[in-house]
């Protein structure tokens, strides 16, 4: 697969330079490094972190930056049924767009598993000229 130049970020090219922090973060030491926290060496890799960091953030919760978030927590008690799946699909459509133009939204997919009270999430999308990635994220309800 052939990649365009103008499309790499100028940090990949730089692999022993951190662009910021991974999540999940890590409770132990990372092996072979003094740092607490598993660091990401990848714009794709950081712009995943940075995906779920947005969508696990409530609207508020941040100090100084009180918009950034997504409000799934809004979702918490809804009745767990087809409507309520497609109003969660929709919100996170609309704030990875938004907030994203970088990433190119393939699909989000959203299974119900009425037995355990869990939505799980799936998310999939581009960046650059990458791959495709994936996110999986179980909301319990």
């Amino acid at each position: 697969m052939a990649i365009e130049i103008g499309n790499i970020p100028a940090f990949d090219n730089q692999p022993a330079v951190g662009i910021g922090i991974a999540i999940p973060f890590s409770a132990s030491p990372v092996s072979g490094s003094d740092s607490i926290f598993k660091i990401n060496y990848t714009t794709k890799d950081q712009i995943k972190s940075n995906i779920i960091n947005y969508l696990l953030t409530s609207k508020g919760e941040r100090i100084f930056n009180p918009n950034f978030g997504s409000n799934l927590k809004e979702f918490l008690f809804e009745p767990l049924n087809n409507q309520t799946a497609e109003i969660l699909k929709k919100h996170i459509e609309d704030s990875i767009n938004n907030i994203f133009p970088m990433v190119k939204l393939k699909s989000v997919e959203i299974f119900q598993d009425t037995e355990y009270s869990l939505i799980t999430v799936q998310i999939f999308y581009s960046v650059f000229t990458s791959v495709d990635e994936f996110i999986e994220l179980n909301i319990p309800l």
